[in-house]
């Protein structure tokens, strides 16, 4: 005598995914909402009720996984920041990537980051100039990148930087990310002119070169080098 199937798939229905696999992906979406939430308001003016209703998860999930919208927020800071810098210290170890084509990388693999959370990072700055520390953590992030790019620099010089050398590579990387930031709160316009964001790239990416093209010293590999 056979046995018949039992259950959700005896109704014709999918069986569902382990709960740690629906756990996750709940997960994942709320990041995700919130994440497309930030583009149009600040973190203080969502709601957990707006993630929640937009991922299609409860509160009980929202509150068991992150405890406060404070720690949510910071959370979102902090996968943004380790994704971030793993890419870049990925690159910066990377031995088959020339030397020359470092500034590129990274100069667009922050314009990337930039670019795919300006809602989180609107809200740190917002959060920053009111005295929060949050901001504390990105700069923090952002300066062992550059410590990574003058680490290499002097690997491939067989020397260490002298203080002007690195000084000049540090203003570079101050430029540009200072630049990134007023992109981001929509300060650089000129009445109501924004740059492209293709043309912004390209000039952003030129003239960084041009900058750590000057930084480096003169028996490192020049940057319009072949």
């Amino acid at each position: 005598m056979g046995y018949g199937v039992m259950g959700s798939e005896a109704a014709g229905q999918s069986p569902k995914p382990p709960v740690q696999q629906r756990s996750l992906a709940s997960h994942r979406q709320m990041v995700d909402v919130a994440l497309r939430l930030l583009e149009t308001r600040d973190i203080d003016q969502i709601s957990v009720r707006d993630i929640v209703c937009e991922a299609g998860t409860s509160n009980g999930s929202f509150y068991h996984r992150f405890g406060t919208k404070e720690h949510f927020f910071n959370y979102l800071i902090d996968d943004m920041l380790e994704r971030r810098e793993r890419g870049a210290i990925a690159q910066l170890s990377d031995q088959t990537i020339p030397f020359d084509a470092l500034p590129e990388l990274l100069a667009r693999s922050a314009m990337t980051n930039f670019r795919a959370h300006a809602g989180l990072l609107r809200s740190a700055i917002r959060r920053h100039i009111a005295g929060d520390d949050c901001w504390n953590r990105i700069s923090m992030m952002s300066r062992r990148i550059v410590k990574g790019y003058l680490d290499r620099v002097s690997d491939t010089l067989g020397r260490p930087l002298d203080a002007d050398e690195a000084e000049r590579i540090n203003f570079a990387f101050v430029w540009l990310y200072g630049l990134l930031a007023y992109r981001t709160l929509r300060l650089n316009t000129l009445h109501g002119y924004t740059v492209p964001e293709q043309s912004f790239e390209d000039e952003t990416i030129r003239n960084f070169r041009q900058l750590i093209d000057r930084a480096l010293p003169s028996d490192a590999s020049p940057i319009g080098g072949a």
